[in-house]
């Protein structure tokens, strides 16, 4: 998949190649994917979802919107997007992206993606590298099951000439 996305091909195109790519060496595999390309000059964001939880968006001003996008993963019948999310971001602004894990506080992912936003919100304007754990610890409070756990923050933080 990062060879694919390195290489520049439609985000909605490479869930389907991965797929034909990885379905003869396992029939069984099974896989949730979201993919996301920003453009550094526009800021534009593009998300691309294979069965995976929505990327979580706060603004610089806290509020939160949840990006969501359909999208069927790897192993499963017409895997990828039929089309894809856009959204510009600004300075300021945090992009979360996570596994299922972080959200599946006793088995209620719309709870958890309420509990989701209520953590992250006091973390945003933390040092970036300290807000997946700071999240995570939150979270953890509640969740019943830590396994598949992991989160990647991303900030924009300057405007772009």
């Amino acid at each position: 998949m990062r060879t694919l996305a390195l290489e520049g091909h439609p985000l909605q195109s490479i869930l389907a190649r991965t797929h034909d790519i990885l379905m003869p060496l396992d029939p069984h595999l099974m896989a949730t994917v979201l993919l996301a390309r920003i453009d550094p000059v526009t800021r534009e964001l593009q998300l691309a979802n294979g069965s995976h939880p929505p990327a979580l968006l706060l603004r610089a001003d806290g509020t939160p919107q949840y990006l969501e996008v359909r999208g069927r993963g790897v192993g499963f019948p017409l895997p990828g997007s039929e089309r894809l999310l856009s959204a510009q971001l600004s300075p300021g602004d945090l992009l979360l992206l996570y596994t299922d894990g972080l959200t599946e506080s006793r088995r209620d992912m719309c709870e958890g993606e309420i509990r989701l936003v209520q953590a992250a919100q006091p973390h945003a304007h933390r040092v970036l590298a300290d807000i997946p754990t700071a999240i995570a610890a939150d979270m953890h409070t509640v969740v019943h099951h830590a396994d598949d756990t992991l989160a990647l923050a991303l900030r924009i933080t300057v405007p772009f000439a």
